[in-house]
């Protein structure tokens, strides 16, 4: 059943990557219909005590917070609504509906963005039980994401050469995305895996008295892969893409370099971190300098814009999405609802439709609320607390590497979420479901020889 299920997610992921990173909903809805179906098989056909033990915690904070997305769909009192959120109650009175409403200001919206979000929810609890099929060998579980994310470089760099032998100047790789920094987004996010499995297979392949030919040829394969998507994201030209990767790979050789299996005391301890810090801040500080092509050092000079938003605007953007939260800071406005709530209280670019944010964190305030935030925050860090006990506490286990991997990778989403949309593309926000799922399995902490 874990090959099923191994190949069943790498064929949705593959579909709604290839499909404009899931952008038109005629397409992606085929996605979310095959990933509810692969999830309610794989409940039906495993057997409970096959599952990945543990986790309640983690699966009922996955299950309220998609409860919350559809509990702003259901029809309340509008006496409950005007008391928990009499912004939505006034909007509603402002242009004369009446009758019980839903939290949400634009329910249809909703509703479509519930066949985004919750395959990524879905995504995440089947990446757990993916994790603990594959314990043994749960670089496995990784392979579907970087494989993808290597394609989607290639076609990157293809598209980078012929640009450039047709009219001599480049403009920037997209790959199959309809944006850059989404594409980006995708790359930056396996970067980091992809070169924590070639130390991870260098290492395991290596003995005191042995080197085999076989773990370095392999190791090497893995680097070249890491390579393209570095490429590719310096050609996407997409500037947070490019520091996001950068910081992604910085974390990593840091915690690399700077932990030990070997126990140490006092101030030897401390010590240890200071040359790992200063030789991987060193190495990054000069690939920000010479990987970066003419075109990309010219799109650093306008930085924080983009073709449509200036800095100042995006700036603006975010003043009057403050006001936006303010008005709507119990329930939020619905999800999928940014553009229509956020009209109301619209000041910047009269002209320009503005539908999202362009801060992941601030857009998710507004639609979800603090209820619904509470619920994310609470579900990721107790990912995030599982998978710094592995790095931090574990160093040398058998699965330390990919455990640092998914550090790097998922620290390069939650820096480019600062200034971009990456959690509102459909097969980006898949991916991050993915990753989370497998620094939330059980499978990260067991030992070899455990899997059945």
């Amino acid at each position: 059943m874990r090959i099923v299920l191994l190949i069943g997610m790498l064929a949705i992921l593959a579909a709604g990557v290839f499909l404009k990173g899931g952008v038109w909903p005629v397409q992606w809805i085929w996605c979310a219909a095959a990933m509810g179906v692969l999830s309610t098989a794989y409940l039906l056909v495993v057997s409970p005590q096959d599952l990945a033990p543990g986790g309640r915690a983690i699966l009922v904070l996955t299950a309220a917070l998609a409860g919350w997305m559809v509990f702003q769909l259901v029809p309340l009192p509008t006496a409950l609504v005007g008391a928990v959120s009499p912004a939505r109650l006034e909007a509603a009175q402002a242009v004369g509906i009446t009758g019980w409403l839903s939290l949400s200001v634009a329910p249809r919206a909703t509703w479509e963005w519930l066949l985004n979000m919750l395959p990524a929810l879905a995504a995440f609890v089947l990446a757990r039980e993916l994790g603990w099929q594959w314990r043994d060998h749960m670089w496995f579980a990784t392979a579907p994401v970087i494989a993808v994310a290597w394609l989607e470089s290639i076609l990157g760099l293809a598209q980078w050469s012929l640009a450039r032998g047709e009219s001599g100047v480049a403009d920037s790789s997209v790959g199959t995305y309809v944006n850059r920094n989404h594409f980006a987004g995708l790359l930056e996010m396996a970067l980091p895996l992809a070169a924590l499995w070639a130390l991870s297979v260098w290492r395991r392949g290596q003995t005191r008295h042995e080197r085999p030919a076989g773990p370095a040829l392999a190791a090497c394969a893995l680097l070249g892969i890491a390579a393209c998507l570095l490429v590719g994201v310096v050609f996407s030209l997409s500037r947070m893409g490019f520091m996001a990767s950068l910081m992604g790979l910085l974390l990593a050789g840091v915690l690399v370099l700077g932990t030990s299996s070997e126990p140490g005391y006092g101030r030897k301890r401390s010590l240890r971190w200071v040359a790992p810090v200063i030789i991987v801040s060193v190495g990054t500080a000069l690939a920000a300098v010479y990987l970066p092509t003419d075109e990309l050092i010219k799109r650093f000079a306008t930085f924080a814009e983009t073709d449509e938003i200036s800095k100042d605007t995006r700036r603006e953007i975010w003043r009057d999405t403050r006001t936006l939260i303010a008005a709507y800071p119990v329930t939020g406005s619905g999800l999928g609802t940014y553009e229509t709530a956020f009209l109301r209280y619209k000041q910047v670019a009269p002209m320009q439709t503005v539908d999202f944010a362009h801060n992941d964190y601030l857009q998710a305030m507004a639609e979800l609320g603090a209820v619904g935030v509470a619920l994310g925050s609470a579900l990721l860090l107790m990912v995030g607390i599982g998978l710094v006990r592995v790095v931090v506490l574990q160093p040398g286990s058998t699965h330390w590497e990919l455990a640092v991997g998914l550090s790097g990778a998922l620290s390069t989403l939650l820096l480019h979420s600062l200034v971009d949309f990456n959690m509102y593309i459909p097969a980006n926000a898949l991916v991050a479901g993915w990753l989370c799922g497998l620094a939330a399995s059980p499978g990260l902490r067991a030992r070899p020889g455990t899997a059945s």
